[in-house]
């Protein structure tokens, strides 16, 4: 019972220099590999068009596209990412190497003049979803 008394003290001494002030969640939103990151987009639109899809000289498709760039500069060095579309008028989900950038490929199809079509960009890190950008583009006429 003696030895214990001095190795309780010795223990109590340590866990009470560790105590440290409680972490303020709140104000985390610095990362932005975060879902609350508040600083410059991660993802950012670089241009949106509308345009006509001819064939044998007469127009069969009218199609929405965007294109974005990702603030590589803004990730720590040699993250390893992937963005991840989602095509909000829809549901459909896609997902991009970090060599392919540029959704293109996966415009809205038939698009109605005046409506408005979205798609909502984030990055995945490893398991983990940034927070979303969300960019609209107006069919035009």
């Amino acid at each position: 019972m003696k030895r214990l008394v001095p190795l309780l003290s010795l223990l109590m001494l340590l866990s009470s220099a560790c105590l440290k002030d409680d972490l303020d969640l709140a104000a985390l939103t610095t990362n932005p590999l975060d879902p609350d990151y508040t600083g410059p987009a991660l993802v950012e639109l670089v241009s949106d068009t509308t345009r006509i899809v001819y064939q044998g000289g007469m127009p069969v498709d009218t199609v929405v596209e965007q294109t974005v760039q990702v603030r590589t500069d803004l990730l720590p060095p040699a993250t390893d990412w992937k963005l991840y579309v989602t095509r909000v008028n829809t549901g459909e989900v896609f997902d991009y190497s970090s060599e392919t950038p540029v959704p293109a490929e996966r415009p809205y199809h038939h698009v109605v003049p005046g409506t408005s079509y979205c798609y909502d960009y984030q990055l995945k890190v490893q398991f983990s979803l940034t927070k979303a950008w969300r960019y609209c583009t107006v069919a035009e006429p």
